[in-house]
């Protein structure tokens, strides 16, 4: 029985344990999947992961993988990242591993940096950054410090911070050995103390920004931002003629490449812009000429057309003294479409929190149900165990109450037994050695008869219509047959108590029984001078005890 219930245990363990297998392997496939696709196809990406129902569950290794790739993908579809707070406990994982993961490491920082960034916590964002960026000086990992860097100063420029956009970005410059390859960052610089109204550090950095224009690899962001910032701004100062000769330079260089085909329109807008400022209204007209008469032949609105459609009504003006309907109706058209555009948007970054709400919720119904499951698994499993249990328990006292009553019985009936040889021995076997007599002779339904010495009748057999009589005649056990029943023959017998019905098909002389023995539940009678042994049932057990004990 112990056997059996070891088991059983093992069966059951092995379910859970399958069925936990199995779940954790199919999230871990499907994290596995959407790591590959974020850079590619985020929406996908975020689409497998919102197919994960039992993330808390696995492994804290891809708990931290699972919302990481949560964050990027996110990040990557323009989504919010203000309920990603899990994050956290991604970068809590990889900073406490063992060894560094360093590249697990930097994404973990960069998703809860940007986390930070939703939550409108910038502190917080710049210490993990920081933090970064001191760990890449400390390994001395020259790629990694360049990105902090930038990922300092991009931070610094999105939150107006003038003071450490300067700091980080000429560290970055330091970092790289000269301004070469940055006309983002010193743009963005030059902007800064534009705005905040220091003219001379905003031209200087303007300056290193056009600096490498030529040759630079980012001279593209020059080309496009920088030149044409650098000149805005003079327009702004008043220094028209050198912001016309800027767009002049600039005009000349799109229409000499391919790649800037599409862009020519914001250069001859700005000539004609600063010729107008300038007082020469043909030369505004003459740069405005050149810009595609369907230019305002649709209604598609964008913020260059609106600035167009607002520089020719002011030109029309100063040629003509009037302003074109048309034009002003395109304007009013166009901020109702800026107003849709922001509405828009609004709307659609709050459909993305109420999506990821719900994803939310999901996952936490279906980690309930999971949950259920498997705690109602538990307790049927602990209910088993548990009367299984009690059931061997039980089984286990009864046996041994049995084996203990067949000790007595047997130690008894070997006492009744030499009580009987003793007076047998003394000539007194007739009267005293049993309570009938010695001799009977039974008769059946024929006018057969079988005669009988009762101390010698070993046990009677019912075989169909007749009973069976095995006995000792000279040292040897024979048998007889009697057409009789076995309750015809127990009648016969009632006065002889040494004789009982020990089974429906048998009689036994108790005074021949060797010993009574008890086995998994059973009790069996071993008969002497053979090596036969009678079953005792439930329903004669007590009359074979009363024998014995009386």
């Amino acid at each position: 029985m112990r056997i059996m219930k070891f088991n059983f245990n093992q069966i059951a363990l092995f379910f859970v344990v399958a069925l936990l297998s199995a779940c954790g392997q199919s999230d871990k496939r499907l994290i596995s999947e959407a790591e590959s696709l974020i850079e590619e196809h985020p929406d996908s990406a975020l689409e497998l992961l919102n197919k994960v129902e039992s993330a808390d569950r696995l492994p804290k290794e891809w708990v931290a993988r699972y919302w990481i790739a949560t964050a990027e993908a996110h990040a990557a579809n323009d989504e919010s990242l203000s309920e990603d707070s899990a994050v956290v406990f991604a970068l809590d994982y990889y900073k406490n591993h063992h060894p560094i993961d360093s590249v697990m490491l930097g994404k973990a920082r960069t998703v809860v940096s940007s986390y930070y960034w939703w939550k409108e916590q910038p502190a917080k964002a710049k210490a993990i950054m920081v933090e970064a960026l001191a760990d890449s000086k400390k390994a001395g990992n020259k790629a990694e410090t360049k990105k902090n860097l930038y990922s300092l100063a991009e931070l610094a420029f999105r939150i107006h911070d003038l003071k450490d956009a300067t700091y980080y970005t000429e560290q970055l410059v330091k970092h790289d050995g000269g301004d070469y390859g940055h006309s983002d960052l010193l743009d963005g610089l030059a902007m800064g103390y534009y705005y905040h109204g220091n003219n001379k550090l905003s031209s200087a950095y303007s300056e290193r920004a056009i600096a490498n224009i030529e040759t630079a690899p980012d001279s593209t962001f020059a080309w496009m931002h920088s030149l044409p910032n650098y000149a805005d701004v003079l327009i702004e100062q008043g220094q028209l003629d050198k912001a016309i000769g800027i767009y002049e330079r600039v005009l000349k260089h799109y229409r000499q490449c391919k790649d800037y085909e599409e862009y020519v329109m914001l250069p001859i807008f700005s000539l004609s812009h600063a010729w107008l400022l300038k007082g020469n209204k043909q030369k505004a007209k003459y740069y405005m000429d050149m810009l595609p008469k369907n230019t305002f032949d649709d209604y598609h609105y964008d913020e260059f057309r609106f600035c167009l459609i607002g520089h020719k009504m002011v030109l029309d003006y100063a040629l003509t003294g009037k302003y074109n309907v048309t034009d002003m109706s395109e304007y009013v058209n166009g901020i109702g479409k800026r107003f849709d555009k922001n509405n828009s948007v609004a709307a659609a970054k709050e459909n993305s929190i109420h999506k990821l709400h719900e994803h939310q919720l999901n996952m936490q119904i279906a980690r309930q149900q999971q949950f259920i499951f498997f705690l109602l698994l538990t307790i049927g499993l602990i209910i088993v165990i548990i009367s299984m249990l009690t059931f061997l328990r039980r089984r286990k006292r009864l046996i041994k109450e049995m084996e203990e009553e067949t000790r007595m019985l047997n130690k008894q009936l070997g006492k009744l037994q030499k009580e009987i040889e003793k007076k047998a021995s003394a000539g007194d076997k007739q009267e005293d050695a049993s309570p009938c007599q010695s001799t009977v002779v039974l008769t059946g339904n024929t006018s057969d008869t079988i005669t009988l010495h009762l101390p010698d009748v070993l046990y009677m057999e019912a075989v169909g219509n007749y009973v069976k009589v095995y006995q000792l005649k000279e040292g040897r056990v024979c048998n007889d047959m009697l057409r009789a029943t076995l309750k015809q023959v127990t009648e016969q017998l009632r006065e002889c108590q040494m004789i009982v019905r020990c089974h429906r098909a048998f009689l036994v002389n108790l005074q021949q029984v060797d010993h009574i023995s008890s086995k998994a539940g059973s009790t069996q009678l071993y008969i002497k001078h053979c090596h036969e042994t009678l079953p005792v049932s439930r329903s004669n057990m007590a009359q074979v005890k009363d024998a014995i004990k009386q």
